[in-house]
């Protein structure tokens, strides 16, 4: 981009959306919820599967997340962001480190390689679509596909 003030508020997003991350390990939703976007068009491909769309499932399936997430860390290699002046896209791997997930002993730890995609709305970034999904090693097709 040309103009340093989108590059700084697409800086400042980035910084919301993983601030808002580091409450969610901690089972706290409402900042991923603030940032998603209200409208219809809003989605979310979640790396426990499944996909919401809409702003109503949507927030309704971060509650859901919320409620299995009882403390941790996370943190984000970023591999690539792309922004135009009405919409930007960040590429990152997001690691949950020390993370005490419901129904499991101990603490435990993944790797997800997650999408973010923004658009301006009234003026502000809003998260329009997340997909996230377990980071598997390259492998051959044929290994994961039955007969």
């Amino acid at each position: 981009m040309s103009n340093a003030e989108p590059e700084v508020s697409v800086a400042a997003a980035i910084a919301r959306l993983r601030a808002a991350m580091a409450t969610v390990a901690n089972g706290d939703v409402s900042a991923i919820k603030q940032l998603y976007s209200q409208t219809a068009d809003a989605t979310s491909f979640y790396g426990w599967g499944g996909y919401e769309k809409g702003a109503a499932a949507v927030a309704k399936r971060w509650d859901w997340a919320g409620s299995h997430f009882k403390g941790g860390t996370v943190r984000y290699e970023n591999v690539s962001t792309v922004a135009t002046p009405e919409m930007f896209y960040v590429t990152d791997i997001e690691t949950f480190e020390n993370q005490r997930v419901a129904g499991v002993d101990g603490v435990t730890g993944w790797s997800n390689r997650v999408t973010h995609i923004f658009r301006r709305e009234a003026g502000e970034w809003r998260l329009l679509h997340r997909h996230g999904n377990r980071l598997e090693a390259q492998h051959e097709p044929a290994a994961k596909l039955a007969r």
